[in-house]
């Protein structure tokens, strides 16, 4: 995806509808020495428990009902628990933008 600037909507349609169906080259749209933007997902790791998902420690062995969990997940009150709280989950999949890329060389 490339962002287009200037001009009126209508006219961003237009120029980007000229170029349907027609060769487009890297070098005609970046620079060698450009500072780039990159956005991305992440690798995907699917549903991972909390020790894999946030690095927490194991529990003891002799713990009641499985020893790879969070002891405490919170106080009594306020009856909810907070989003600082490791939980399991998802791990991987998600959006993430790294910024000032420098493009060292475009191949021909």
């Amino acid at each position: 995806e490339i962002q287009l600037n200037g001009g009126t909507v209508a006219e961003k349609v237009d120029f980007a509808h000229s170029w349907f169906e027609k060769k487009l080259t890297v070098d005609s749209v970046f620079n060698e020495n450009e500072m780039i933007d990159t956005i991305a997902a992440t690798k995907g790791k699917g549903f991972e428990g909390v020790i894999t998902r946030w690095g927490t420690k194991r529990l003891p062995r002799k713990t009641h009902k499985g020893l790879r969990k969070v002891a405490c997940i919170g106080a009594w009150h306020p009856a909810s628990i907070r989003f600082s709280v490791p939980r399991a989950g998802q791990n991987g999949y998600h959006h993430r933008t790294e910024i000032n890329k420098k493009i060292f060389k475009i191949g021909k």
